[in-house]
């Protein structure tokens, strides 16, 4: 029968020693690792720009509907441009009709307000627009409807942007100023022979 010779404790602690201060060491390192590679990622953090986000306090389902709103308005835009009176007087009823469609009892009390004073504007307006048989009447119109397009832009955020506020400098009437979903600039206070008239004055980004 073979003789098993067993080594003494002291034998054993001394083999078992380096193993342990091995896997001490390994877990330190690797620990000190985590730290730098830590230290390295919240130096990269603090030297990179903050940029803060900024909530909008209109509810999201009135925002789309002003986007859906914004839609109608840059249809009668385009047929205004175009000094199309019959497309411009169909684009003006559905913005109009439009307006009933909203569900602004999600808003709170002073929004609201508002509001319902921006689509009495644009019911009134729209309606003037669409018994006009005339061009100049019909960009006067145009003009009133976009004031509150574009307080609309200002106070209710939209959803869908960003939009663009334009202004002609040299415009036939009042405040030339309207809305556009492009930076291309297509006055709708001119003859086509002037639509490139305007620069962009602000821009409303959601």
């Amino acid at each position: 029968m073979p003789i098993i010779k067993k080594k003494p404790e002291s034998v054993l602690r001394i083999f078992r020693l380096p193993a342990v201060l091995f896997l001490f060491l390994l877990l330190s390192a690797c620990g000190g690792g985590d730290r730098e590679l830590s230290d390295q990622q919240q130096s990269q953090s603090q030297s990179q720009p903050q940029i803060e986000q900024r909530e909008s306090d209109i509810p999201y389902n009135f925002r789309v509907d002003m986007q859906s709103l914004l839609d109608h308005y840059f249809e009668l835009k385009d047929a205004v441009v175009d000094s199309d009176l019959p497309a411009a007087k169909e684009a003006a009823e559905r913005l109009s009709g439009f307006t009933s469609d909203v569900m602004e009892s999600v808003l709170q009390s002073e929004n609201r307000g508002l509001w319902s004073g921006i689509s009495r504007i644009l019911r009134t307006e729209s309606d003037k627009l669409i018994a006009t048989e005339s061009d100049s009447d019909l960009r006067i119109y145009f003009e009133h409807i976009s004031r509150s397009v574009i307080r609309i832009a200002d106070s209710f955020d939209p959803a869908g942007g960003p939009y663009y506020l334009m202004e002609c400098g040299v415009a036939a009437t009042g405040e030339n100023q309207w809305l556009s979903r492009e930076e291309e600039v297509r006055n709708p206070y001119q003859t086509s022979a002037d639509a490139s008239c305007g620069e962009i004055v602000e821009q409303f980004v959601n």
